[in-house]
């Protein structure tokens, strides 16, 4: 048996990332191209790996378009009234890799959601949140979610999230900078209520997927065998891809009863996917690094009180 397998393709060889309307007759072509699931991919010196093979043509490899566009920082649109594929750059080449320290001042976040947001004909993840002081009615935008979408925040006033320790820019210093603001939309991962940020590959979106709901109904499970007096629940708020290959950082906000004493905490902890055999597209999941990010905030203003009272116990010098 032949190492590669056969297939038929139609029409153009990429097509099948995107959702096209039916073809008269005579624009349709059949050719003979053949998958090859042995052939690695390699980006920036970084192996990624594609939803499916590379497809071999008259000698040239195809990937799926879309795919690939979004791990190269491109915006690809399909418009199916004029048969028209559209590659546009979604990252401003000219913004700078570090920006000037405009942060302006500090605030902890209240209910952050994450969503699926439209801004100039492309979708984006997005980390949208409120401040904990009821008085401001600000609403924030995380600013490696805006930087994502191309807008150039080099000279937006930022404001530092205490427990994530992360930079954001409110919706009034966003509109002084653009026309139109991202718009939310909605997906089958916004039904999930969490946003999977910064990762294209289906089998690894629905690997983590599958993990958070089983992680949710053992919750549940556990929460029914347990003695009343203690029970817990969690609820997904965002889970972003990190630079390192299948590692996500999950963001997740926890409430625990005990005793009559609620407790609420926002924990941070680490996923890493790996493979189950090589030729399979199963992942596990492994758990590790976990942080109580209110409880770091605790700490790291604890240490900012006793170095403040050190320097007032400091005798002067003449």
């Amino acid at each position: 048996m032949r190492q590669w397998k056969r297939v038929i393709a139609m029409g153009v060889l990429l097509s099948g990332t995107f959702t096209a309307g039916v073809y008269a007759n005579d624009v349709l072509q059949r050719v003979e191209a053949y998958l090859r699931p042995d052939f690695k991919i390699v980006l920036n010196g970084n192996p990624v790996q594609l939803s499916g093979p590379t497809l071999i043509y008259e000698g040239s490899s195809y990937l799926p378009l879309k795919e690939l566009g979004n791990l190269m920082g491109a915006n690809i649109i399909f418009k199916d009234i004029n048969k028209t594929i559209y590659i546009n750059s979604r990252i401003n080449t000219e913004q700078p890799a570090e920006e000037k320290d405009l942060t302006t001042d500090q605030f902890k976040f209240r209910n952050p959601t994450s969503m699926i947001v439209k801004f100039l004909g492309a979708e984006y993840p997005l980390l949208q949140a409120n401040a904990e002081d009821l008085s401001s009615s600000l609403v924030y935008y995380r600013l490696s979610d805006l930087r994502r979408m191309g807008i150039d925040t080099s000279a937006m006033k930022k404001s530092k999230e205490k427990l994530t320790e992360e930079l954001y820019v409110t919706e009034a210093e966003l509109k002084r900078f653009v026309k139109q603001l991202p718009t939310q939309t909605y997906n089958n991962t916004f039904k999930d209520r969490y946003v999977i940020g910064g990762e294209v590959n289906t089998k690894k979106i629905e690997a983590i997927q599958g993990y958070i709901k089983t992680s949710m109904n053992s919750q549940d499970k556990d929460n029914r065998d347990r003695d009343r007096d203690f029970r817990y629940t969690s609820r997904p708020i965002m889970v972003d891809k990190t630079e390192n290959e299948n590692e996500y950082q999950y963001l997740f906000y926890q409430t625990t009863y005990f005793n009559g004493t609620t407790s609420n905490r926002y924990i941070t902890t680490k996923l890493t996917l790996t493979k189950m055999e090589r030729d399979s597209d199963a992942y596990t999941i492994n758990l590790s690094g976990w942080t109580d990010l209110n409880e770091q905030l605790d700490v790291r203003e604890r240490r900012k009180e006793e170095e403040e009272a050190k320097k007032i116990l400091e005798p002067v010098k003449p």
